[in-house]
């Protein structure tokens, strides 16, 4: 039953919920305001039948008992049942009831003090005895009796008899009218109609919310969600909306920086390893080779990763030190100084290559745009869980409102002096990427007197 609810749709849960609830809420209310009614009009029976009892005891005391008969006639009603015997029809009283010691110590005020009463448990019809005997004389026919008894009684009268009395209510009167019913009936319908109604009003945003959302994941169509519904709804909506514009965003640069790969990068790269076949076999060749073929793996990965495909570059156990120190040699033997203090042998667990690219893409950021008297040192600590590669330099620097806007795909701060034609300004882009995907980030601050810090974490994590 649980699940088969969970199942449903939220606006048929809700009514659900409403439904049961109405129902309930109704029922109860009747069934406890027909208690309380009923006991109301119980009393209100019992203490209007108790004062003409007192009435008809006044009149009988003070009266012949040969006219006690025609009296006793003519005080009796369909609601008021009186007759006179020997022995009373109630012999004991209820002494447990409030509502009896109430009424007997009202009778004892009036100067009553032989009396008998009891509630009665269940209803039932008046027994009017003298109406009974004159309906049958008459031959006439018994005529439904609508009143039901409340409370019986006899009284010891100072004859010596008893007058047994027998008061009641009307059935009808005890009972919901239908009319009654039937506005209850509708003015519980017809909340729970406009309940609904407002409900379904109220789920329109969210119901807009997953058809963008499909929309979006299955064509990337960004579909921005009206923000007129509930007011607790607002910031979610605007801030579906505005992960969609951002996801727009992101996919497009993406799909930049793939075409630019495969055009600019991969081309060039078989049109240098054809080159390279014509070559006379020398160490130099040897070394293009292994370069290029480094080359190729880091595009791989890289185009691998911007392609959101799992099969980013696994890690390694990798010595740190020993990656930098070759990274440094390298430029060294290019003629480029990069100052690093190497350190002892540290073994950690990441992914080598992308490593690697990430500290040649800022190593050659700050030699295309740090100037001509600008030193380049390479920094590297744990931190925590993150392994922090820095790329100091003292150039020329980025201005800080730049800071953000120069990580972003084919952003280039001085194209006059971009003369070669392999760099599209990817290179911080990528490399922001890169340490995105490790569980890292990319960090540029302004160095002290001048310069730039670039900064790459990697998680260190599994």
């Amino acid at each position: 039953m649980i699940n088969w609810y969970q199942r449903q749709k939220l606006i048929h849960q809700i009514g659900l919920i409403i439904c049961v609830g109405f129902a309930v809420s109704f029922f109860l209310s009747l069934y406890l305001l027909s208690s309380e009614k009923s006991k109301s009009l119980t009393f209100l029976s019992s203490s209007g039948g108790i004062q003409r009892v007192i009435s008809v005891v006044n009149i009988l005391s003070q009266t012949p008992a040969e006219l006690h008969h025609s009296i006793i006639q003519a005080s009796s009603s369909s609601d008021l049942s009186l007759s006179i015997t020997r022995e009373p029809n109630i012999e004991t009283n209820q002494d447990n009831n409030p509502e009896v010691a109430q009424l007997i110590e009202r009778l004892r005020t009036a100067g009553i003090n032989r009396v008998h009463l009891s509630l009665v448990q269940q209803a039932r019809p008046i027994l009017n005895m003298s109406e009974m005997h004159n309906t049958m004389m008459s031959g006439r026919p018994m005529r439904k009796m609508l009143y039901l008894a409340t409370i019986d009684g006899s009284i010891r009268l100072s004859s010596g008899s008893w007058l047994n009395f027998s008061s009641g209510v009307r059935e009808e009167i005890t009972h919901w009218s239908t009319s009654v019913l039937i506005l209850l009936s509708a003015a519980m319908l017809l909340t729970i109609l406009i309940s609904l109604f407002i409900i379904q009003k109220a789920l329109a945003p969210v119901r807009a919310l997953g058809k963008a959302a499909g929309e979006f994941a299955m064509n990337k169509k960004v579909s921005l969600v009206k923000t007129d519904g509930p007011q607790d709804l607002y910031p979610t909506i605007k801030a579906f909306n505005e992960m969609q514009l951002q996801l727009s965003d992101y996919i497009q640069q993406r799909s930049k920086l793939l075409a630019a790969i495969s055009h600019d990068l991969r081309t060039p790269m078989t049109s240098l390893r054809l080159r390279l076949e014509f070559i006379e076999e020398s160490d130099d060749k040897l070394q293009m080779q292994r370069t290029l073929s480094i080359m190729e793996k880091m595009l791989q990965a890289t185009m691998r990763f911007a392609k959101d495909d799992n099969q980013i570059e696994e890690r390694q156990s990798t010595d740190v030190n020993s990656l930098m120190q070759t990274i440094v040699d390298e430029y060294s033997e290019k003629n480029i100084t990069v100052q690093y203090q190497g350190k002892e042998k540290l073994i950690e667990n990441i992914p080598p290559l992308s490593t690697r690219r990430m500290v040649e893409n800022l190593i050659n950021n700050s030699i295309q745009y740090g100037g001509e008297l600008n030193s380049i040192s390479l920094n590297m600590a744990i931190d925590k869980k993150y392994l922090v590669i820095a790329v100091i330099d003292t150039g020329i620097g980025i201005d800080d409102s730049k800071l953000e806007e120069v990580v972003k795909p084919f952003t280039r701060l001085n194209t006059a002096r971009d003369t070669d034609d392999s760099n599209v300004g990817l290179g911080l882009s990528i490399t922001k990427s890169l340490a995105n995907a490790y569980g890292g980030q990319l960090i540029l601050e302004k160095n002290t007197p001048q310069g730039l810090i670039a900064k790459i974490t990697i998680s260190l994590g599994e």
